[in-house]
């Protein structure tokens, strides 16, 4: 007891070197940026859902693991002999926090909702091609797809193929029931959700923490601040680019740098003018040097992209160059498409996210330059998602341009979607992408995403800035954190404090 009263006195006067967790070394306080809308993984696609909830509180069938491969997860291994017809073999033994054991009726109801076009699943196009499920006895299951989907396996390690109990379908939104290494044990709205550990996890030896909370930070310089004071072990996602050389300096922390497949992205609105005309897009994205706003916003951390397909992608290829900043060429395109002048455009944007105000406030400038007079407007990330992304009962988006962070990996198919919130409508990248989707063949199915990639730099659905960097700042002693984020997950099933 006294060497830790004199170890508090000390660090009131003077910086330790290495401070411990805020609680013990059982406990970890995390950073996030945003509070989640809500904690439904199937209800709502908020990349702040699936970093409280996604491989720590609820899993899948399968899972992507650091290093960005598939493993087997809930479901010991699969079979297929077609392509089509995937048979899944449980695990044994597997309970979900309520105590129920997992059941292969358990698997069914959950892809039978995600199909159902009524429960409104925010990934349902994924579904699709789902025609199926079949229980064979308790662990077993068979999943009958209409056609061929090559990313069908992908699917079930995504977040919005969790696997949940029937009876516990009511309670998501608040109280998520799952098979993971920790439960939800309390949400305190504007300020924290705490989860526990998982006493019945079925992976022997995890989680090694007991106690897990996520605090809400969005500024990165308040950030800073608690991650400096010892208020927080783990900045996960909200430190600013700008301090990460200070911090490299100093031994009280270790900083990770890493990938992600979190692309930011301008989007505009193509289904309204003068958005509809690919000049129009064409234009802007001449007119954008991101290079700078690289630097502007992110101090240069970071890499450029010409699509939405990011590096960790295994069938990426850099597009970048392909429509190179050039504002005479973009001014040229305005006049062609009867905008001599210019016009005059709204950022909306949700400053949860530090990155979509610093990227608009350098993009703004650099629009000015061929006559496209554009403001910002801040908006909650609840007006952004009800007017922006246009969640039901939203029927049109109300947007011209925004700016925000992609975080789900092999989401091309959303340029196919075109109830999308782009809004963009082409035929013949939708051909492509089916043609992607039932090609199993690796080396005919890259060179359809390479066309693809191709077709999204040259048509300007959007504009691809950068892929935002994996910044991750911890205390020293925190061990198990990801370096690369091959989906949007924050697992801390294996983080631990060093002995």
């Amino acid at each position: 007891m006294m060497r830790l009263l004199a170890a508090a006195l000390l660090a009131a006067l003077v910086a330790a070197p290495a401070v411990v967790s805020a609680q013990n070394q059982t406990s970890l306080v995390v950073q996030v940026p945003t509070e989640p809308p809500g904690l439904d993984l199937t209800s709502n696609p908020s990349s702040a859902i699936a970093a409280v909830v996604f491989d720590n509180v609820q899993e899948g069938l399968i899972k992507i693991d650091r290093t960005g491969k598939m493993v087997p997860w809930l479901a010991e291994r699969s079979y297929t002999s077609d392509n089509k017809n995937y048979t899944f073999f449980l695990r044994k033994g597997v309970r979900f926090s309520n105590g129920r054991e997992m059941k292969a009726a358990d698997v069914k109801f959950a892809l039978d909702r995600a199909v159902n076009p009524e429960t409104k699943h925010p990934y349902r196009v994924q579904y699709e091609a789902i025609q199926d499920v079949i229980v064979k006895d308790d662990y077993t299951v068979t999943v009958a797809l209409k056609k061929v989907d090559a990313t069908f396996l992908y699917t079930m390690a995504r977040q919005g193929s969790v696997i949940y109990p029937r009876e516990a379908v009511d309670s998501l939104k608040s109280q998520p029931i799952g098979t993971g290494p920790f439960t939800v044990s309390e949400w305190v709205r504007g300020d924290r959700i705490v989860l526990l550990r998982n006493k019945d996890y079925w992976v022997k030896g995890l989680p090694k923490l007991d106690r897990v909370v996520f605090r809400f930070i969005a500024d990165p310089n308040s950030t800073l601040a608690a991650i400096k004071s010892g208020d927080i072990d783990v900045s996960a996602f909200g430190i600013g680019p700008e301090s990460v050389d200070e911090l490299k300096k100093d031994a009280r922390f270790q900083v990770i740098v890493g990938d992600t497949t979190n692309d930011v992205t301008l989007s505009m609105n193509n289904s309204k003018k003068p958005f509809s005309d690919p000049r129009v897009r064409l234009a802007i994205t001449h007119a954008i040097n991101k290079e700078e706003v690289l630097k502007g916003a992110m101090f240069g951390y970071g890499k450029i992209l010409g699509s939405n397909v990011d590096p960790t992608n295994p069938y990426f290829v850099d597009v970048s160059k392909r429509v190179p900043y050039d504002p005479a060429k973009a001014k040229k395109l305005l006049a062609e498409a009867g905008y001599p002048n210019g016009f005059e455009a709204v950022f909306k944007v949700a400053p949860q996210y530090y990155y979509t105000v610093r990227s608009a406030e350098v993009i703004v400038s650099q629009l000015a330059k061929v006559g496209i007079r554009a403001s910002i407007q801040q908006i909650e990330w609840g007006q952004w998602l009800a007017q922006v992304f246009c969640l039901a009962p939203c029927q049109n988006p109300d947007y011209d341009m925004s700016i925000i962070g992609h975080a789900e990996a092999f989401d091309i198919g959303n340029f196919a979607n075109p109830k999308y919130y782009f809004r963009w409508d082409s035929a013949a990248f939708q051909k492509l992408y089916q043609d992607s989707q039932v090609t199993v063949d690796e080396k005919k199915r890259k060179d359809l995403y390479v066309k693809m990639q191709e077709m999204l730099a040259d048509e300007a659905p959007a504009v691809w800035l950068y892929m935002h960097p994996r910044l991750v700042v911890t205390k020293k002693g925190v061990t198990g954190i990801w370096k690369d984020l091959p989906l949007p997950v924050l697992d801390l099933s294996e983080v631990a404090w060093q002995k």
